[in-house]
C-alpha cells in the first residue's frame, strides 16, 4: 500500500509542476504578444485563437522539457554531482532538442500575430504572414456583413450555441470576423466596434437575420433590443 502511496505521490508532484510549468510558458507566450503589439488607447486588442492553440501546443512542449531539466538538477543536487545534472540535461535536450526546433517558426508567427482595431485604423497581422498589415477605416474598409448560424451540442441533454458573425470585409479581398473568429470577440466587443462603424457610415449588409424565438432563447434583454437593431440594418 505504502508503495503505491508513493507513486500515487509522484505522479502528483510531476502533474502538478508539469502544470505550473506549462502555465508559465503560457503566459510568458501571452506577454510577449502583448508587448510586440501597440495596445495603449485602442478600441479594441484581440488574439485570434489560432495563437491560443500555438501558445497551448508549444507550453506543453516547453513545460515538459522544463520539467525534464528540473528533474536533472534535482537529481544533480541530491548526488552531489554536477556531471550526473549534466548528462541528464543533454539527454533532456537530446529528446526535446527537434520539437523545440520545430515549434519555433510557429511560435514566431502566433506571438506576431494580432488584431489591433483604433478610431483611426485596423492593424491585422495573419497567421501565416510575415508583415503586419493597416488598413484605414475610410480608405480600405469596403463594408461589413452580417451573419449567424445555430449549432448544437452531441452531447445530451443538447444544447443549441448562438454563433454571430460580424465581418468586415477589405478592398484587398481579405475579412476579419470580429464575432466569431476572435477569441475575445463578444456581445461588448460588437456594441463598441459597430457604435464606431455606424459613426463612420461604413456599408452594412445583413445577411440572415434571426427570428424572434432565437433572438428571446439566446440573449437576455437587455441585449435584445441591440441584437435586433443589429440585425435589421
Amino acid at each position: 500500500m505504502a508503495k503505491n502511496t508513493s507513486v500515487k505521490v509522484v505522479w502528483w508532484r510531476f502533474s502538478l509542476l508539469f502544470i505550473l510549468f506549462s502555465s508559465l510558458w503560457f503566459f510568458l507566450f501571452y506577454w510577449i504578444n502583448r508587448q510586440i503589439h501597440d495596445t495603449g488607447d485602442v478600441l479594441f486588442y484581440g488574439t485570434p485563437a489560432s495563437s491560443y492553440w500555438v501558445y497551448f501546443i508549444c507550453a506543453v512542449v516547453y513545460g515538459l522539457t522544463t520539467w525534464g531539466i528540473y528533474f536533472t538538477m534535482k537529481q544533480g543536487i541530491h548526488e552531489k554531482s554536477f556531471q550526473s545534472f549534466k548528462k541528464g540535461a543533454q539527454f533532456m535536450m537530446t529528446l526535446a532538442g527537434l520539437p523545440l526546433l520545430l515549434s519555433l517558426p510557429f511560435l514566431y508567427l502566433g506571438v506576431t500575430h494580432a488584431l489591433v482595431v483604433s478610431d483611426e485604423k485596423i492593424q491585422f497581422s495573419s497567421f501565416w504572414s510575415l508583415k503586419e498589415t493597416e488598413y484605414s477605416w475610410e480608405k480600405d474598409v469596403q463594408g461589413v456583413a452580417i451573419d449567424y448560424s445555430i449549432t448544437t451540442t452531441t452531447k445530451i441533454p443538447h444544447k443549441r450555441h448562438f454563433n454571430g458573425r460580424y465581418i468586415i470585409h477589405f478592398k484587398d479581398g481579405k475579412k476579419i470576423d470580429m464575432w466569431e473568429g476572435i477569441l475575445e470577440g463578444n456581445l461588448p466587443t460588437i456594441k463598441k466596434i459597430d457604435e464606431m462603424i455606424q459613426k463612420k457610415q461604413i456599408p452594412f449588409a445583413v445577411q440572415r437575420k434571426p427570428s424572434a424565438e432565437e433572438i428571446d432563447e439566446f440573449f437576455n434583454n437587455k441585449d435584445t433590443e441591440f441584437i435586433n437593431d443589429l440585425y435589421s440594418r
